[in-house]
């Protein structure tokens, strides 16, 4: 499984949508290994084109050195937050600039890529070329597309209209393609008018930060045209070879569905005679109150603050819980909060304790054997697997919000298996001494289970609850017979038992 991210755009520090999206990839890439599929998952920065050129200049360094310090930041949140790309491509590496410059010239050579002129305007925020379509019925711009002007300039052109007719039948034939697929009906909208071709490149003297085009050394590449090949430079060796590229899943934002992934990329792929991507998988946006995070209104969340506060792994299941993959959803600190105050700490966290004290009470650390199971375990254990069978054919249809939901029905289960066996009354009775062998080694093995599959969510806590469960290595890919129930718990003997998620600050002030 080749697995992407969109690389994001190196001319600010990155914000909660960014840290979203890779989390919401790397999870997919630890939950398809858990699944037995090879993975690489790529990653990285978009460091070309104007905007860049311009905050250098604002911060007084030049474009190499800007985006140098933007690449830290960003490579320092994803190793706060557990996020492990097996590559991450920065598009001013001298791979990928050597991939694009190849990629120009098989396409100017066979006439795919042909000198124009260009009058019309231009979006500085946006990067792209307007048409009057884009106008608003008052004859303005929207505001996404910030200052726009009026240009004239030789440029040179992709023939994307050459392939419009092909990508039409190809949506219509393969909505599936993209997930959610009314985003597929979204796409088709689009390609309902004539497509223009696309202005692949700007002359050096507007715009100097580029990779320069190797037939033409007046003019650089169009940020778009050079950022999609990173998919292409990343795949496969990750060494920028053309027969490394393999179709992936591009895990982007619904504001980069059209035009570029859904319209520039697949032609792209066409005109280079390479298969089409896997899929498209479109998340929707984070607004707090209902309104557009904005660095201009203040209204701004910083996911670095958030897992240092909460920790990255209560951030993670947040952001994974909260959002219905393909829709938009409303951040909300308080939710984030009680999330991991609730499921997290109060009913994952306090069922591993409460397991594991009592082991350690009544049956030396070490999780008791049982021959056979009765009938209260059988019960519960048909009720854990079947929540573990939802969660993988939830986690297989991208409905991680719902798959979470379905796993910590298992997690609630062994918590009502306590409260209703009652184990510290058990121990009372030498004659339940089997029913509370039953009850303990049942929520061990529970724990087990969900953590192992957790883990893509919540690593590092997954890790430390298996290795207090006295859980041998490291968790692996599934067995065939998944989901099987444990049977090499018995004896085993468990590690110290403390909090998965202790007591937050504030929450110990109000506790007094």
């Amino acid at each position: 499984m080749f697995l992407t991210t969109a690389i994001d755009y190196a001319n600010a520090k990155p914000h909660l949508g960014h840290a979203y999206e890779k989390v919401l990839t790397d999870t997919l890439a630890r939950f398809a290994r858990r699944t037995g599929q090879e993975v690489r998952f790529l990653s990285g920065l978009d460091e070309h084109g104007q905007k860049v050129q311009q905050s250098a200049g604002k911060a007084g360094k030049s474009p190499q050195e800007f985006v140098d310090g933007i690449s830290v930041l960003f490579a320092s949140l994803w190793k706060l937050l557990r996020v492990q790309p097996d590559d991450f491509l920065r598009t001013t590496q001298a791979r990928h600039k050597k991939l694009v410059g190849e990629v120009l010239e098989k396409l100017h050579r066979q006439g795919d890529i042909v000198k124009g002129t260009f009058k019309g305007f231009y979006s500085v925020r946006a990067e792209q070329f307007l048409t009057e379509k884009e106008r608003q019925p008052d004859g303005s711009w929207p505001e996404i597309y910030g200052e726009v002007v009026e240009l004239t300039e030789e440029n040179y052109f992709f023939k994307l209209s050459k392939y419009q007719d092909w990508l039409r039948e190809l949506i219509q034939k393969q909505p599936s393609l993209i997930f959610p697929e009314f985003r597929a009906k979204e796409l088709l909208g689009a390609l309902e008018k004539p497509l223009p071709d696309l202005c692949i490149s700007r002359p050096k003297a507007r715009l100097a930060w580029g990779i320069p085009l190797p037939f033409d050394e007046n003019q650089v590449t169009y940020v778009w045209f050079d950022a999609l090949l990173n998919y292409v430079t990343g795949a496969g060796s990750g060494e920028g070879k053309l027969t490394d590229w393999e179709p992936a899943v591009h895990v982007i934002g619904k504001d980069i569905l059209v035009p570029a992934h859904g319209v520039y990329w697949p032609c792209m792929l066409k005109a280079l005679s390479l298969p089409m991507f896997a899929k498209l998988l479109v998340h929707g946006f984070w607004t707090r109150k209902s309104e557009k995070l904005s660095k201009s209104t203040g209204n701004v969340v910083d996911p670095g603050e958030l897992a240092a506060k909460y920790g990255a792994d209560a951030f993670r299941y947040y952001v994974l819980r909260e959002m219905a993959l393909g829709h938009d959803a409303d951040f909300d600190e308080e939710s984030l909060a009680a999330r991991r105050k609730g499921e997290l700490a109060h009913e994952l966290g306090n069922l591993l304790q409460r397991t594991g004290s009592m082991i350690g009470r009544y049956r030396d650390g070490k999780i008791p054997a049982v021959a056979k199971p009765d009938p209260i375990s059988e019960g519960f254990r048909d009720t854990v697997l079947h929540a573990l069978r939802k969660w993988d054919e939830l986690m297989k249809g991208y409905q991680i919000h719902l798959a979470l939901g379905e796993l910590w029905k298992a997690v609630q289960a062994a918590n009502q298996l306590i409260e209703a066996r009652a184990p510290w009354k058990l121990a009372k009775d030498a004659n339940k001494a089997g029913e509370l062998d039953a009850t303990l080694a049942d929520a061990a093995a529970a724990l087990e289970l969900v953590l192992l599959e957790v883990a893509c969510v919540i690593p590092q806590t997954a890790e430390a609850g298996l290795t207090q469960l006295g859980y041998p290595g490291r968790p692996g890919p599934r067995q065939k017979s998944w989901p099987d129930w444990p049977t090499e718990q018995a004896g085993r003997a468990l590690g110290t038992i403390t909090p998965l998620f202790p007591l937050l600050d504030e929450e110990k002030a109000a506790r007094g």
